[in-house]
């Protein structure tokens, strides 16, 4: 939830996932990191293993030794060359020409197109240890609002699509389809003074800033708000649906993190307990986060007949590390903190052969690995909204001196071996995103068509060139696209 506002231009990041690797022998870091040869046969790196925790500012508690910019770029080439799936197409580069290892690290990926002719690596990125860890513990440091950019120049509009519940702006009332006008005082729509807006839009203190927000036509008091660490709700909003005579369980997820695995396990109890029979799950600005949480929804889903001995999502990394593959089968248990399997606390079950789930262009890799993991096993998935991201490749984060890395480390499979959905998956239905309804609310568009599918087994939304046809205002992605998603991460290693 962090942006900057540039000359009246909105660059967004999000906060709610390299030709061959060139080198000498030594651990400068010279026109390619560890040297500078752009031949694979005869390049050779010193080990990342080798290079690990020589750092600018060594923590000495965590086994660093005081090193250089240069030898934290050395570190950075020998990662990627080891472990990056498309590491013979990273490009030769001067190391000293970046100021630090993550300047370094963001150009070592590979140039080549995805099949919708976009960049094939849309996920390289790194992070500080503090952020890693604030993500992984469901902490965030903010207001809770996450912005739909309607407009990025004057005139500027934001609108909220999301708020974190127990968060500041949660807790003072601030809701979904909230207008920014005014930020600290300043016309947020027109206003000239960038650094106010950016201040108090996306805070990097926690000073408080007042926002006023226009909610329908109304001008709503201004909020106070300061930023402030709060506990993330990534499972929410459960309950069961009677629709024309049948049970229907709905349920937000925006996460798949550690936390959710309770959250999940406790839904699903309840909608066992009431009998639902149909499942719609919300997914629409789902990131990604841990593969074997997204395992476990899926069984959740399935249920053991059709699951059991089935590949949820098999990792295939590059040619070097093919003996590393590894493959994840429908999880049916609770995890411990060691990421065994708690047979003492076996996952509940709705066992349905068909599921819908409510989507967008923010969800993304571990989501779409449900999507993907349940075609596998034949489970219908009906896909209402719009398209997903398009992202069935992980990793597993890798920390160095204070901060851990991201580089696309393998592909993953379904059960059919199918992995092929870089420019993501087509709804079934396709439906706008409309902000001025909230989740949940049987009348919000994507919910309503979801249920009326359900019923009739047709799609009555209008299709999205018909709405860009007939002049309709484009509120813009709903989410920013998840460049920098945690998707498909995954822990050391899932045992049995």
């Amino acid at each position: 939830m962090f942006a900057q506002l540039l000359g009246g231009l909105l660059i967004v990041g999000l906060a709610s996932l390299g030709a061959c690797g060139g080198g000498g022998t030594g651990t400068g870091v010279g026109s390619d990191s560890n040297g500078g040869s752009n031949n694979a046969a005869s390049t050779i790196l010193t080990p990342s293993a080798q290079l690990a925790k020589t750092c600018v500012s060594p923590n000495p508690t965590a086994g660093e030794i005081q090193g250089t910019a240069d030898s934290e770029k050395a570190w950075v080439r020998s990662f990627v060359d080891e472990r990056y799936l498309w590491y013979k197409d990273v490009p030769s580069l001067d190391a000293s020409q970046y100021a630090s290892a993550a300047e370094y690290f963001d150009v070592l990926k590979t140039p080549a197109k995805n099949s919708g002719e976009g960049d094939l690596d849309r996920f390289h990125w790194s992070e500080t240890k503090d952020t890693y860890d604030q993500y992984n513990a469901g902490i965030a440091v903010d207001y809770g609002i996450d912005w739909s950019v309607v407009s990025k120049s004057v005139p500027r509009s934001f609108v909220v699509y999301n708020v974190e519940p127990e968060s500041p702006a949660g807790k003072a009332g601030v809701q979904r389809g909230d207008k920014l006008i005014k930020v600290d005082g300043i016309d947020f729509v027109n206003g000239t003074d960038l650094t106010v807006l950016n201040n108090g839009v996306y805070p990097k203190d926690q000073v408080p800033h007042t926002l006023e927000l226009q909610r329908g036509t109304s001008n709503l008091p201004p909020f106070t708000l300061k930023a402030a660490q709060y506990a993330t709700t990534p499972v929410r909003a459960a309950k069961v649906i009677t629709d024309n005579g049948k049970k229907v369980a709905y349920l937000y997820v925006d996460s798949f993190i550690a936390k959710s695995q309770d959250a999940l396990i406790t839904a699903f109890n309840t909608f066992k307990t009431q009998g639902a029979t149909e499942l719609v799950i919300d997914m629409r600005y789902n990131g990604g986060g841990l593969l074997y949480i997204s395992s476990q929804l899926a069984y959740m889903i399935a249920g053991s007949s059709a699951s059991s001995g089935k590949i949820f999502n098999k990792l295939v990394y590059n040619d070097k590390r093919s003996s590393e593959n590894y493959t994840y089968y429908f999880i049916p248990y609770a995890l411990d903190t060691a990421y065994r399997h708690d047979v003492a606390r076996p996952l509940p079950s709705l066992n349905l052969n068909r599921v819908t789930l409510l989507v967008d262009r923010g969800t993304a890799s571990a989501s779409e690995a449900v999507i993907n993991g349940l075609m596998g096993i034949n489970v219908t998935v009906n896909l209402i909204g719009s398209n997903t991201y398009g992202k069935p490749y992980g990793f597993t984060p890798q920390g160095n001196c204070g901060r851990y890395y991201y580089a696309v480390e393998f592909k993953g499979e379904n059960h059919k071996g199918f992995s092929d959905f870089d420019a993501g998956f087509p709804p079934t239905c396709m439906v706008k995103d409309d902000l001025n309804f909230q989740l949940g609310d049987l009348t919000e568009p994507l919910l309503a068509e979801a249920l009326q599918y359900l019923k009739s087994g047709k799609c009555t939304s209008t299709p999205a060139a018909s709405i860009k046809a007939m002049g309709v205002p484009d509120q813009g992605p709903s989410v920013m696209e998840p460049t920098r998603s945690r998707a498909l991460m995954i822990p050391t290693k899932v045992y049995p």
